[in-house]
C-alpha cells in the first residue's frame, strides 16, 4: 500500500489528475484505418519482435512509475490500454501489483480478439469494467476497417465478458462512407446485450492529423440517423465524462464522444503513460515527459506533473501526431 503525500496539483479550471491511462505496448493484431496509415506494413503482434527502444516496460518498471504518481495525486482509477493490452505477456502480474499499491479500480480497453479465452481470469483478477472496440456488425465492413480477416472472434469475446458479469461498454469510431451504415445495427446489438455503446467522432490523431478528414461524421449526423428510427432523450453528463449519453425508445443507452462537436476538455482528469514510460497530460501535445529520473524526488516530480497539467487545452482538443496505436484508447 502506497502512503499518499498528496500535494495541490490543480490548474485554474480545477482540473486534477485522477485517472491514469497506461499503454502497455505499442503493438496490435489489428491495423485499423483510423489508427494505421494505408502504407503501413503491419506485422502480426503474435510474432512481433520489439526493438530494444520499443520494448514495453516490465511490471516492476510500470509499478515504480505508477506508485510515484499515485503518491502525489491519489489516483482514483487506472485503465490499461495498448496497442492491444491482452498481448502484454505480464498483464496479470501487473494487475496484481497495482492492487497491492492501493488502486482497486482497474479497467481495460481491448479489441476483444483474445477476450473469450481471458474474460474469466480477468474478472477474477479484478477487472470489472472493460471497453471494447467494435466498429461494425457487418463482418465485411468490420474486416475492412480493422484490416483483419477474422473479426468474428470479437463478438465471442464481447459476449463472454457480458456473461461473466463485467461492466461492458462498446466503442465504435464512425467514418463517413465506411461504417456510418452500422450505427443502427450497433445500437441494436448493444441494446440486445444490455450494454452501452459509444459512437466516436473521428479524431485528428497520428496519420490523420494533417489530413482533410473527409471521413469525419459528426455528432449531429449520428443523432439524426438514430432519431429517424428511435425517439431519444438526453441523460445528464457525469463529471469528466468523455461522452454525452441518450436513451433510445428501444431501451438502449448510447453515448457520443464528440471531440469536435461537443468538446469535453474543461473538466478532463486524465493522465497518460506510454509503453516506454513517457507521460502525456493531453493528447493535443505529442511530446511526452520521461518521469523515471524524478520518482524519488517529490518536489521535482510535482513540478513535472504541474507542467503536464498545464498542457491540457482549456476548451477543445486540436489533435496531434501521436498515434492511438502508441498512446492507447
Amino acid at each position: 500500500m502506497v502512503i499518499l503525500r498528496m500535494v495541490k496539483l490543480e490548474d485554474n479550471l480545477g482540473r486534477r489528475f485522477e485517472k491514469l491511462r497506461i499503454s502497455l505496448l505499442n503493438s496490435c493484431n489489428f491495423s485499423c484505418v483510423y489508427c494505421v496509415a494505408e502504407n503501413f506494413q503491419n506485422i502480426s503482434a503474435d510474432t512481433l519482435r520489439l526493438s530494444t527502444a520499443d520494448r514495453p516496460l516490465t511490471p516492476d518498471e510500470f509499478i515504480r512509475l505508477i506508485e510515484a504518481v499515485h503518491r502525489l495525486t491519489g489516483l482514483k482509477s487506472i485503465r490499461l490500454t495498448g496497442g492491444e493490452p491482452l498481448l502484454y505477456s505480464d498483464l496479470f502480474p501487473l494487475i496484481n501489483h497495482i492492487q497491492k499499491i492501493g488502486i482497486s479500480d482497474i479497467r481495460l480497453t481491448t479489441n476483444a480478439y483474445y477476450l473469450k479465452e481471458k474474460a474469466s481470469k480477468l474478472f477474477d483478477a479484478g477487472i470489472k469494467s472493460i471497453n471494447i472496440s467494435v466498429d461494425a456488425i457487418d463482418q465485411d465492413i468490420f474486416n475492412s476497417i480493422s484490416r483483419h480477416p477474422n473479426t468474428a472472434r470479437v463478438f465471442s469475446g464481447i459476449e463472454a465478458a457480458v456473461k461473466i458479469g463485467m461492466d461492458v461498454k462498446l466503442n465504435a469510431v464512425i467514418m463517413r462512407g465506411k461504417n456510418d451504415s452500422q450505427i443502427i445495427p450497433l445500437l441494436e446489438y448493444a441494446t440486445e446485450l444490455g450494454v452501452r455503446i459509444r459512437f466516436l467522432e473521428l479524431m485528428k490523431m497520428g496519420h490523420l492529423y494533417h489530413s482533410e478528414n473527409g471521413l469525419f461524421f459528426s455528432e449531429k449526423e449520428i443523432l439524426t440517423i438514430i432519431q429517424k428510427k428511435y425517439p431519444i432523450e438526453s441523460l445528464p453528463r457525469g463529471h469528466a465524462e468523455t461522452a454525452n449519453y441518450w436513451r433510445a425508445s428501444n431501451g438502449g443507452i448510447f453515448g457520443i464522444i464528440a471531440n469536435e462537436s461537443t468538446p469535453f476538455c474543461h473538466d478532463c482528469n486524465r493522465l497518460r503513460m506510454d509503453s516506454n514510460g513517457f507521460f502525456y497530460g493531453c493528447l493535443s501535445n505529442a511530446h511526452g515527459e520521461k518521469l523515471s529520473e524524478y520518482i524519488d524526488d517529490d518536489f521535482l516530480l510535482t513540478e513535472k506533473l504541474r507542467g503536464l497539467l498545464r498542457l491540457k487545452q482549456p476548451v477543445k482538443f486540436h489533435g496531434s501526431e501521436l498515434s492511438m496505436r502508441n498512446i492507447g484508447g
